[in-house]
Parts: C-alpha cells; structure tokens; sequence
C-alpha cells in the first residue's frame, strides 16, 4: 500500500511541476540596417602664401630668389588619388605647354605676356636651340614637388601626383638658375608668366 502511496505522490508532484512551470518558447526577433552614403569629394585649393614674383639678375638671367606655389587638397577617397600637375605659358597660337624634360631634369618655360613670343619660339626653347632663336621665353628648373609623391610624364608634359585620403599640402619649387640656352640679351623685357594648375581629370 506504501508502494502504491508513494507512486501516487510521484504523479502529483510530477503534474504539479507540469502544469505550474511556465512555458519557454524561442524568442524572436528582427533587425533592420539604417544606411547613409557619403558621396565623393575632391577640393583643390591655392595656398596665399606663395612666392609668385621674382626678378631677373641684370645678365645672367637667373632669378634673385627660386620660385614657390602652393597648393592644399582634400579629398575622402579610400585609395590614393591620382591628380595631375601641369603648366601652360602664352605665344601667338594661345596657351601652350610649358613643361618639357631636358637631361633629366623637368623645366617650366616663361613667356613675356606683352610681347608674346612664337609657338615656334618656344619649342626653340624646349629642344635646345640658341637662345636668340627663341625670344621672349625663358625657363627655369622644378627643383621639387613636396607632400606627394610624383611622376613626371613626359609624353603628356605633365606630373602625375598620387594623393593620400584627408587634407594634403603640395609644394612646388622652381628653382633661380635660367636654363643658360633659353636667355639671350635679345630677350624682350617686361613681365614672363607661366600658370601652374593642378586638376582631378587628366586633360
């Protein structure tokens, strides 16, 4: 009879555990990702600080004090941006290249802006003729590009410059020593420019 008791204490226990333990079902649940794009961005701007001016000795044709612009790109790309660095000067046939590479060095040619030279003039110059073959230009050496690294293409006669994600100074010299076959005495006075620029697209 304690036998059976005891079994039947056993169902009830067991019953009670059943019916009194609440039941535990699987959560559920979701999620959803919120998104935003962050667009391209490229600015290239001209530092104020720069050295544009400089004045010529009285026979050498070099220059008193180097050259120096300054540039400041911003840019959020991930991967390093290719920019492009090039220089133009005035002749009669308009804007002209005025970089062009002699014995391994990179030069930037001047021209006088009232008295504008020949396109002819300034390929003269560019190839090495006599000085007096290519009046109204004069050229001067980069003596360097700093805060990227660059490569100067001289098919394109313009410096590939490889930019790194944030904000990024670009310095560029030119040097005071004239390129000696470019000046002669017969070199027009008055005002030589030439425009640096930098660009995103290679044109």
């Amino acid at each position: 009879m304690n036998f059976i008791n005891n079994i039947k204490r056993i169902w009830i226990v067991f019953l009670a555990f059943i019916l009194f333990t609440p039941i535990v079902y699987a959560a559920e649940s979701a999620s959803i990702n919120f998104s935003i794009n962050i667009p391209p961005y490229m600015e290239i701007q001209t530092v104020t600080n720069s050295v544009l001016t400089a004045h010529i000795t009285d026979d050498t044709g070099n220059l008193y004090s180097p050259l120096q612009s300054r540039f400041k790109i911003i840019s959020n790309q991930v991967d390093d941006q290719t920019l492009y660095l090039k220089a133009n000067t005035i002749t009669d046939n308009g804007y002209e290249s005025a970089l062009f590479e002699r014995g391994g060095v990179v030069y930037i040619a001047f021209s006088n802006i009232e008295k504008k030279p020949t396109s002819e003039a300034l390929a003269n110059c560019k190839y090495g003729a006599r000085a007096k073959e290519s009046p109204g230009v004069v050229a001067y050496p980069i003596i360097g590009i700093y805060g990227a690294k660059s490569k100067y293409k001289a098919e394109k006669n313009k410096y590939e410059l490889y930019v790194k994600n944030g904000v990024t100074d670009i310095l560029v010299n030119v040097g005071q020593n004239v390129l000696k076959s470019s000046f002669a005495s017969n070199d027009p006075k008055g005002f030589y420019q030439a425009t640096l620029s930098i660009t995103e697209a290679d044109i």
